[in-house]
């Protein structure tokens, strides 16, 4: 199997995995589990805490030791933790099992991408980042369907299908993914190495100790190293306006979604109210069918009209998207009309899934091979950080108020990321950095 192939393989599968186990996961949470609404918040904030947390070092990990080694270990951790998740109905079991996907995930999140820029080439990761994102909402859709289905034999059926098609998809990567064009950088292994007297390649292979040096030395000069790559990801935001600007933005759009992704669902049950004798379960099973059917139109938009080898116009074109996620957030939480509501909420929802695969396009463009799944974490890590940040404000917000003004106020945090994003545009150049250029500052 071709390395483009396993790649859109790898994006549907573990779009269905993810959404057969998730898309009922807080109706089991209530109803099996038998969680209240403070114990389901700190659910939440246990795994964006964790996701924080590990993004760095799990990314610092896919640059220095094996982009492969990565990603087969973090889906192996994703199936764990929706297997504890579903197989305990425990509190604990559930918090804990959280914390384990959590971990896979930042496995997985960046590493996957850079490995893609590696196998195919920069010319061609751009056009399969869209296409694997199509292929991942695919994947959504039969998820969803599948979640609705299995839930008649339990809620928790669900979450343990999703732990196993995560487990053989975890299976298949070890027997058939391959790694032939990434090479471990030269300066942040080396020189800890001959230091330590070397460590663990970690990807298949190791550096041998010479005698005489022990495996603690051998581990400082591995920490060392980690150390050095997140340093060299830091730097490469640090010297990039455009980089800095994406960072931030996504800062603040994780801050709103957060309040959106928690209040939605509780502002239809409390404010808006559905219509006829079908069930909650239902409604947003089809909400979430037609959102990824949208969104599949959406994506396949953009792979045809935007120029993904242009990182001006995918920054100008992430903007814009994000000021029409800025107006469908705000309005969903003001009007009290059902139908309008939920075409506002299925915008949003559509729209959110477009921004994905512009933000991938956009990183590959402004990174260099030795430090992208690293600085694929800080974007990830700053997603997190905004979220822990703004849920509480707009929790509180919502509680004192409505669900409807949380909702609102978490929408307002998008505008600095729309500015953001929009300075980041401008300074982005018109054709994507050369591999060997390792200074990232962009004209102005």
């Amino acid at each position: 199997m071709s390395a483009y192939r396993l790649f859109l393989l790898m994006s549907g599968v573990n779009a269905l995995a993810l959404d057969t186990a998730f898309t009922l996961n807080l109706v089991y949470q209530v109803k099996v589990v038998g969680l209240g609404p403070f114990q389901l918040v700190l659910v939440g904030t246990v795994l964006e805490l964790v996701l924080f947390v590990a993004q760095i070092p799990t990314g610092v990990i896919a640059d220095l030791y094996s982009r492969r080694l990565s990603v087969v270990v973090g889906y192996a951790l994703m199936a764990a933790g929706l297997l504890l998740w579903g197989l305990v109905p425990t509190y604990l079991a559930v918090l804990l099992a959280n914390a384990i996907w959590a971990v896979g995930w930042t496995c997985v999140d960046g590493a996957q991408q850079a490995w893609a820029a590696d196998e195919l080439g920069e010319a061609s990761a751009g056009k399969a980042f869209v296409r694997a994102g199509q292929f991942a909402q695919g994947g959504a859709l039969v998820g969803i369907a599948s979640a609705v289905g299995l839930s008649n034999w339990g809620l928790a059926v669900p979450i343990v299908a999703g732990g196993l098609v995560t487990l053989g998809l975890t299976a298949l990567l070890i027997a058939r993914m391959p790694e032939n064009h990434w090479t471990r950088p030269t300066k942040a292994v080396s020189a800890p190495a001959a230091e330590a007297g070397g460590f663990p390649a970690l990807a298949g292979t190791a550096v041998p100790a010479p005698a005489g040096i022990g495996w603690a030395a051998a581990l400082r000069g591995g920490a060392r190293s980690m150390r050095e790559q997140i340093v060299a990801g830091a730097r490469e935001v640090r010297r990039s306006v455009m980089l800095a600007g994406l960072i931030g933005g996504t800062v603040f759009a994780g801050m709103a979604s957060e309040g959106f992704d928690r209040l939605s669902q509780p502002h239809f049950l409390t404010d808006l109210h559905f219509p006829g004798s079908a069930t909650p379960e239902l409604w947003f099973g089809a909400f979430a069918m037609i959102a990824t059917l949208g969104a599949m139109l959406a994506t396949g938009i953009v792979g045809r009209r935007v120029d993904t080898a242009n990182p001006r116009h995918v920054g100008r074109l992430l903007a814009g998207v994000e000021t029409m996620i800025a107006v469908g957030v705000i309005g969903f939480g003001l009007t009290g009309h059902f139908w309008l509501a939920v075409v506002l909420y299925l915008s949003v929802m559509i729209l959110r899934e477009s921004v994905g695969p512009l933000v991938s396009v956009w990183l590959v463009s402004a990174t260099t091979p030795a430090t992208r799944a690293t600085v694929f974490s800080i974007q990830s890590q700053a997603d997190a950080l905004g979220q822990i940040i703004g849920g509480p404000p707009v929790g509180l917000i919502a509680q004192r108020r409505s669900l409807g003004a949380g909702i609102s106020a978490a929408g307002l945090f998008i505008l600095p990321a729309i500015a953001l994003f929009a300075l980041a545009a401008r300074r982005s150049p018109a054709a994507p950095l050369p591999d060997d250029d390792l200074t990232v500052e962009q004209p102005t």
